[in-house]
């Protein structure tokens, strides 16, 4: 009766310790997680052409960098030369937003932003090159 207990005893504990590692494997490391008050933020040609077709302000990105959630399956954290961060969220606008950020040392670029309800018809920089 003892053993059957100690080992009902160990196998919880072991599924405890098994969960708590695959957990903590998905965290993303020290320094890996984005700042979302950078020193300077600077547009892409790309970003701004989307901006302006899909008539997303500033203001929007700046509600996205610092509201919104990290998408992990779009982001590229060992992107060379900086990793990217794709946050979505609801703008004070009320419009749901991903933005595309890379993130440097130095400087945090927008990269593109995408209005996830609407669709918009743009012909900016780049986008002959997906299909």
């Amino acid at each position: 009766m003892k053993t059957s207990r100690a080992t009902y005893t160990l196998i919880v504990v072991l599924l405890f310790l098994a969960a708590f590692i695959l957990i903590r494997s998905h965290e993303p490391r020290r320094g890996e997680a984005f700042n979302r008050h950078p020193g300077h933020l600077s547009y892409s040609r790309h970003a701004q052409c989307r901006m302006d077709c899909r008539h997303i302000s500033p203001q929007d990105i700046a509600d996205i960098m610092e509201k919104g959630i990290i998408n992990f399956n779009r982001s590229n954290r060992n992107g060379r030369p900086c990793p990217t961060f794709a946050l979505q969220g609801l703008t004070s606008g009320g419009a749901t937003l991903r933005v595309v950020f890379a993130q440097c040392r130095e400087e945090t670029k927008v990269v593109t932003c995408y209005n996830l309800r609407e669709e918009f018809e743009c012909h900016c920089p780049g986008d002959e090159n997906k299909n």
